[in-house]
């Protein structure tokens, strides 16, 4: 059975071929292909075409994102196992976004853990992401696969958050910079329904079943540039944890705050150890440097680049 990255990840075994998180031009002739959340990195508007196992709310946003829906998809949640064209697929919770699924592949007497994204703490809106034991491969992210990201405890977090909004809004508008799809609704339900959101994350909120937001002077808002004029600035990030990057924000008049919906370092590297697969393959983020690490801690581990193709046996 092959592996192949780039663009997505591509498995071509004896009598099926998938694609699990297609980000690119799909070359290669599958079967169906495996989406894990609807991030632009992990899902183009090429796939639409192909047969989609996605959950409703991965498939609710694809729909958003691409202004139309999948030819064809096969609805799955957290829980569920299923079987496509003789390869069994278990469906995992990420932990990530609301609807992210980590997939777990059996293929010609092999085992894959696809992760995605995903994030070992949990939040208001997601459940932890949990490893499968002993997989024979291990496909991961490593977003933030350096020691420097090590994040604060969400709950802190979530307090420091919700004091600055309440505190800045008795004395004008703030808005709340958060990517649309994910981290926004995960501040919305903290913030409460009452928060305005920008049309670009309103979209989003009502295709997942949210709220679409309500009237205050208190916005979440996509980015720094659609900020009301003589808003307080406030941003949430995993990028946030570096001090480096807090600096620069302030110098821009933003107050970063480091709340992410990816693991930290020390998640990865915990996911990892407690998996003890027999290979690992860094497929996102901060390959080369977090493959290293896990080496020194004795797993077979390698960066997967794109155009690099495997061979894997049980």
């Amino acid at each position: 059975m092959r592996v192949c990255f780039g663009g997505g990840i591509y498995v071509a075994g004896r009598r099926a071929s998938l694609a699990v998180d297609p980000s690119g031009w799909v070359s290669r002739r599958v079967d169906f292909a495996l989406v894990t959340h609807a991030h632009s990195d992990h899902v183009t508007r090429d796939a639409l075409s192909l047969p989609l196992v996605a959950t409703r709310e991965t498939a609710a946003a694809i729909s958003v994102r691409f202004g139309r829906p999948p030819a064809r998809v096969i609805t799955v949640r957290v829980g569920d196992v299923i079987e496509i064209e003789g390869v069994h697929v278990a469906v995992l919770e990420a932990g990530h976004i609301p609807g992210s699924a980590m997939y777990l592949v059996e293929i010609d007497g092999v085992q894959l853990l696809f992760t995605g994204d995903f994030n070992t703490a949990g939040s208001i809106l997601a459940d932890a992401a949990e490893p499968v034991e002993r997989p024979d491969a291990l496909i991961m992210e490593a977003t933030y696969g350096d020691p420097a990201y090590i994040f604060p405890n969400r709950a802190e977090v979530y307090s420091e958050l919700m004091d600055l909004v309440e505190d800045r809004a008795r004395n004008g508008g703030v808005a709340v910079i958060a990517y649309p799809l994910g981290k926004a609704q995960e501040v919305f339900r903290l913030l409460g329904p009452n928060v305005m959101t920008h049309s670009a994350i309103s979209q989003y909120n009502r295709a997942l079943g949210f709220h679409a937001g309500g009237r205050s002077n208190v916005v979440i808002v996509p980015g720094a540039r659609h900020a009301p004029y003589g808003y307080f600035r406030v941003a949430v990030s995993g990028w946030y944890a570096s001090e480096a990057v807090r600096r620069e924000a302030a110098r821009r008049g933003i107050h970063g705050i480091p709340l992410s919906d990816h693991s930290d370092f020390s998640g990865l590297v915990e996911f990892a150890l407690r998996a003890l697969p027999k290979r690992v393959y860094v497929a996102y983020g901060l390959r080369e440097r977090f493959a290293r690490y896990l080496r020194r801690l004795g797993l077979d581990a390698s960066a997967a680049a794109g155009g690099t193709c495997v061979q894997l046996r049980g």
